[in-house]
């Protein structure tokens, strides 16, 4: 009978885990739109041409840290230079102000809220996760911190306090 309630209790810890990764992912993309939408509304306002163009392009690039938004910027930014270079050099001021907020304020608090880890938190351990891995450290410190959290909580705390209720 104990041996089942494990077989449990080790399924719900995956699903559980899996849930972790697709929340993850779901926050990854709505990050995506708000890059998006932010870049769609300043172009807009500036006048620029291929304004759903190149938004999408950036929300689409977002999803990949660190390189994607400078490789978006780097498109959008050649793209608008053949119109007006005024116009480019706007857009990439904008893009490297609006990613810099998303970086350290806007990623921190989405991700960080949704997961119950404080931004502050979120924001070391992409800053470690990126230091010592690279990109991938960036782009799965999120889901790995979470992760970590999750079992400390639910299998590693509730495992040590039995075994210390157990030596009494």
């Amino acid at each position: 009978m104990e041996s089942k309630s494990n077989k449990e209790k080790i399924i719900t810890h995956i699903k559980n885990i899996i849930g972790i990764f697709l929340k993850y992912l779901k926050y990854s993309v709505i990050d995506g739109i708000i890059i998006a939408v932010a870049n769609y509304i300043f172009m807009l306002y500036m006048k620029m041409p291929w304004k759903i163009g190149i938004s999408i392009l950036m929300g689409i690039t977002n999803l990949i840290p660190s390189v994607g938004p400078v490789a978006g910027a780097i498109v959008g930014g050649v793209v608008l230079a053949f119109y007006d270079i005024k116009q480019a050099l706007w857009f990439l001021a904008f893009t490297a102000i609006f990613q810099t907020i998303d970086g350290l304020i806007i990623k921190p608090k989405l991700f960080g809220d949704s997961f119950g880890i404080s931004g502050v938190w979120m924001l070391i351990a992409m800053i470690v996760g990126g230091g010592v891995f690279g990109v991938l450290g960036i782009i799965f410190v999120v889901p790995v911190v979470a992760i970590g959290k999750y079992l400390i909580k639910n299998v590693y705390l509730p495992y040590k306090h039995k075994d210390d209720s157990s030596q009494e």
